[in-house]
């Protein structure tokens, strides 16, 4: 039988709740200062909160970079806003990058749980402790989003809030659709797909099922995909591979209709799933798109009989490299 030893199903129908506890972190936290970029340093999970404010800030004069790194932009200096993001608090390359802004005199702001990050920086957010990290994206998405409001550097309008934990907290939709798509892909591998914009929506579906179902997963985004990979389908079977289209109403009109043809065009020799994400306000959109993924990766570990919240090849990497 399958086994869930750490319950992450519990944890992952706790995701509305953790986005609205997280959303009080930051409570009268904000930094002060001209600042004409953002960074935000961060690996795996950790890093994957900057991917989705660079999508939600993609309208502010303000740009938004992500080092996945060890070491940061030539370009960062003291207009500089930096968020040092680690789960764990003891990221090898975050805390190099931390360092490195330090000696560059940015202004900084740490998220995590605790470690060395926590001990060595002065302005911290303090998110709870006992999640893997990729478990943890509204603790470590919504406490930035929380500082960047109260600085007045960005406007979240409350309505687009309350629409978004309205979304999510429909849990049992989420499950069954993620549920259906895991049967759907069996032993399959999934390739998975989003425009361009909201292409980390679509990587946050590679890499969950990566660490939770512990299956290869790959991605890629329209219309890039059309001046390339829809080349290669020309050799793959609908035994061993399968693709799901992350669809948003407000894609362009002309990614869509790229997307209607490249489903008609490659599903003689693929299945093709489709999912739509759901909301007026972008938030909403960007966080059920995730939602179904997540579901949709833990039941796939069920199916693959692998515990979905370990990831031991990951931790004896890291004992390696002490």
């Amino acid at each position: 039988m399958p086994i869930d030893n750490s319950n992450m199903l519990k944890v992952i129908e706790d995701f509305p709740h953790q986005c609205k506890t997280a959303l009080e972190l930051t409570k009268g936290m904000s930094v002060s200062g001209k600042f004409n970029k953002i960074i935000v340093c961060g690996m795996g999970g950790s890093a994957l909160g900057g991917d989705l404010l660079k999508i939600y800030m993609h309208k502010s004069k303000i740009p938004v970079f992500v080092v996945r790194d060890y070491k940061v932009p030539n370009f960062l200096d003291e207009n500089t806003l930096v968020f040092a993001v680690s789960y764990s608090g003891n990221t090898e390359e975050t805390l190099a990058a931390f360092e490195e802004a330090q000696k560059k005199n940015a202004k900084i702001v740490a998220v995590t749980s605790g470690g060395d990050l926590a001990y060595k920086s002065k302005r911290v957010i303090k998110i709870p402790s006992g999640l893997q990290p990729r478990a943890a994206l509204g603790y470590t998405f919504f406490p930035v989003l929380g500082v960047l409001v109260n600085s007045n550097i960005i406007e979240v309008d409350n309505d687009e809030i309350q629409e978004m934990l309205d979304i999510l907290s429909k849990t049992n939709e989420f499950k069954s659709a993620g549920e259906n798509i895991a049967k759907k892909i069996k032993s399959r591998t999934p390739i998975i797909y989003s425009s361009d914009f909201l292409g980390t929506v679509a990587y946050r579906w590679k890499t969950q099922f990566n660490e939770n179902s512990k299956s290869p997963a790959f991605y890629h985004t329209f219309s890039e995909m059309n001046h390339n990979e829809i080349a290669g389908y020309q050799t793959m079977g609908k035994d061993k591979f399968m693709s799901i289209f992350i669809r948003d109403k407000n894609d362009n009109e002309r990614i869509k209709k790229r997307m209607d043809i490249t489903k008609e065009i490659i599903s003689s020799k693929v299945d093709v799933e489709e999912v739509f994400t759901k909301g007026e306000f972008l938030l909403s959109r960007i966080f059920s798109g995730i939602y179904y993924g997540d579901f949709a990766s833990y039941y796939l570990a069920l199916a693959n009989r692998v515990d979905p919240t370990p990831v031991t090849v990951i931790e004896n990497l890291k004992k390696k490299l002490k």
